[in-house]
């Protein structure tokens, strides 16, 4: 069973969820029927924009407990009271277009909708002429406001819309608390003026987010907190996917939810990102306005790099972009986040799903925090976390082996910090000191639980790289990266010997006449920090 957890807003977000469905309804049904993929062609890999998606509820694919779930949390800054009701316009989006309910044309609303009662609040002088409900739509909100109003929470309220669309997927709202987007504008905008906060829908819809805006401003985030089940959702999933949604009043909005961002940092599984922006142009909307307007280029290394790498305090392994991008793939890699460039056009559910199988095929190129016979190998001492002194850390890295640097004191901390700062990316130790141990060589993709000086777990890093070489063959590369200021290879060579050399290395050896020389065979180690823990 693979779970899989996608962060998103409205159309794009949603499309992209229901191609998810396909696939993983696909694969589920390759599993269970010990089937090539080829031979389940024919029945999952319709072209039709509505229908074919709707038999895609993965809960239903196969009776052997295979089954693939999916949750999606979805944004909610964009609600808003209208007309004396509660509008939800993403958490629609996504139940009506997994629902096989959906507007195809437009993207949002219902499908065959009318007008009527719009037109005959507006007969009454109320309501916005530029946001207008449709008939079949408005019952969706009326249901919600009155479940609202009768005590349920949002989170409720959606579960009992969902039990009618049966979307194949868990929906969550990222908070029950009110959390509306706003706009600063900068510039007078017919009766607002200069500095007003408006609704963002107001912004986006009425004036197509053409007015400059100074800044966006989450009416009600400091009283919200996530739903339940969201946290939850994150953290046990195998894979969670930012789609291409707004990276700024969609995804953004969900990260800002207390506890969302951290969640998504600590988290055991991998997570993927696809970019909304191909050839400098967002896929759909406005979504070049958004960025422009905190400071980010639109381009889809510019968004990639503005999620960031879990690595460095970001959120993101791994960054699909479109081949029209390709260009952007080193520059991500360098930044620590896998990218791969393959065609990202969402034109229909097919083609769609087909990006939902690179997103899961980037995913297990990545190595999973698991089982601490698949990880690497530490500079010193490695063991498993839990057992002998080294404490335990709590939750995901559980089992992992741990890394550490030098001897417990002020040469580790310095190391460690330098690992944490990115500097330090190389590593040495005596194939000797592996040896005594007994510890098997890094493995490339290993995770392990890097501690500092207390015995703290203050990061998880993964093997990137490793081999083996004399001492007198190793280079200005390697004694560079090892992050500890050495300009020459002469003078790595001292620092290390000295440390060779000292007593407690040599007692630790059991050779008390241990000295290192040219043909000294020595483990080259590279590593990247992917996960910081939160001691550190």
């Amino acid at each position: 069973m693979t779970r899989v957890t996608v962060l998103a807003g409205g159309v794009g977000g949603a499309r992209f969820t229901r191609g998810l469905l396909q696939q993983l309804a696909a694969e589920d049904a390759r599993v269970a029927a010990n089937a090539p993929i080829s031979a389940l062609e024919g029945e999952f890999s319709g072209n039709s924009a509505q229908g074919s998606e709707h038999t895609s509820d993965t809960s239903t694919a196969t009776g052997t407990g295979t089954a693939s779930e999916v949750t999606v949390i979805v944004n909610t800054g964009d609600d808003m009271w209208l007309d004396g009701l509660r509008i939800c316009p993403d958490l629609d989006t996504v139940m009506y277009t997994l629902g096989g309910g959906i507007s195809e044309e437009q993207g949002w609303g219902r499908a065959e909708e009318s007008r009527r009662t719009s037109a005959e609040i507006a007969a009454y002088g109320r309501g916005w002429s530029w946001f207008t409900l449709g008939d079949l739509d408005l019952a969706t909100h009326i249901v919600r406001t009155d479940l609202l109003r009768n005590g349920a929470t949002l989170s409720a309220a959606t579960e009992f819309l969902c039990r009618r669309w049966q979307p194949g997927a868990r929906l969550l709202p990222m908070s029950d608390q009110f959390v509306e987007t706003h706009v600063r504008l900068a510039t007078d905008a017919d009766e607002h003026r200069a500095g007003d906060l408006i609704h963002f829908e107001e912004w986006w819809v009425r004036y197509r987010a053409g007015k400059p805006v100074t800044e966006f401003v989450q009416v009600g985030l400091a009283d919200a907190v996530a739903a339940p089940g969201v946290i939850e959702a994150i953290r046990t999933a195998d894979l969670v996917i930012l789609p291409p949604s707004n990276p700024v009043v969609s995804v953004g909005t969900i990260l800002a939810i207390p506890g969302i961002r951290e969640a998504l940092r600590t988290t055991t599984a991998r997570v993927v990102g696809i970019a909304p922006i191909i050839a400098g142009a967002a896929v759909r909307g406005m979504a070049d306005a958004c960025l422009t307007t905190i400071g980010v280029e639109t381009s889809a290394l510019a968004v990639g790099l503005h999620y960031g790498s879990r690595a460095a305090d970001g959120v993101l392994d791994a960054w699909l972009v479109d081949e029209t991008d390709a260009a952007a793939v080193p520059a991500l890699e360098a930044a620590g986040i896998r990218a791969a460039a393959v065609p990202l056009w969402m034109t229909d559910v097919a083609a769609t799903a087909r990006i939902a199988a690179e997103a899961l095929r980037i995913a297990e190129s990545i190595p999973a925090l698991a089982p601490a016979n698949t990880a690497g190998t530490g500079t010193a001492t490695t063991t498993p976390t839990g057992t002998g002194t080294t404490p335990a850390a709590a939750g995901s890295i559980d089992g992992l082996p741990v890394i550490e640097f030098a001897f417990p004191g002020p040469l580790r901390d310095q190391l460690v910090a330098a690992v944490l700062n990115g500097t330090k990316t190389s590593t040495t130790a005596t194939l000797a000191a592996y040896e005594v141990e007994n510890e098997p060589m890094p493995v490339v993709g290993g995770r392990q639980v890097m501690i500092d000086s207390a015995g703290q777990p203050v990061a998880i890093v993964e093997t990137t790289g490793f081999r083996l070489a004399r001492v007198g063959d190793v280079d200005l590369e390697h004694a560079r990266d090892e992050g500890e200021g050495f300009e020459s290879v002469a003078a790595w060579r001292a620092a290390h010997e000295e440390m060779w050399h000292s007593a407690r290395s040599r007692a630790q050896l059991g050779d008390p006449g241990f000295t290192a020389t040219d043909d000294t065979v020595v483990v080259l180690e590279r590593l990247r920090v992917v996960m910081r823990l939160p001691a550190s």
